[in-house]
């Protein structure tokens, strides 16, 4: 194999784990509704859920994590929600059944990580052809 080729596949090689890095996955998860608030159950009626998120502890200006689920988890990347590196964020979800939303739950804050971007290595094997 000639060793441009080499040196091309080893780059590209390289771009690939520091894209692998950079898209490192978060979970999120919560407990499942089961009963109504005057203290009903829910009896296999489906649920659905909602994540948001946002920078602001009063919890204004609400991003959508991901979209609704019924599982009680959401896995997201950083970096696609678009979440401030190195900044604070508060999560809260909601829960809906039979098309009517509970209210928001009590949320919790984050520190999103800050992320380094990765260095590129330097070049080798230099020489005059």
């Amino acid at each position: 194999m000639p060793r441009k080729v080499i040196i091309m596949l080893f780059a590209f090689l390289l771009a690939v784990a520091a894209t692998a890095v950079t898209a490192h996955a978060e979970t999120l998860s919560w407990n499942a509704v089961t009963t109504y608030t005057n203290g009903s159950p829910i009896n296999g009626a489906t649920v659905t859920y909602r994540a948001y998120w946002s920078t602001s502890s009063n919890l204004t200006n609400l991003d959508t994590v991901g979209s609704s689920t019924t599982s009680t988890s959401k896995t997201f990347s950083v970096d696609s929600e678009g979440m401030p590196r190195g900044s604070v964020v508060y999560f809260t979800t909601k829960a809906t059944v039979g098309g009517v939303d509970s209210a928001l739950s009590s949320s919790i804050s984050w520190n999103v990580p800050a992320g380094t971007n990765p260095v590129p290595s330097a070049p080798v094997n230099l020489r005059m052809n």
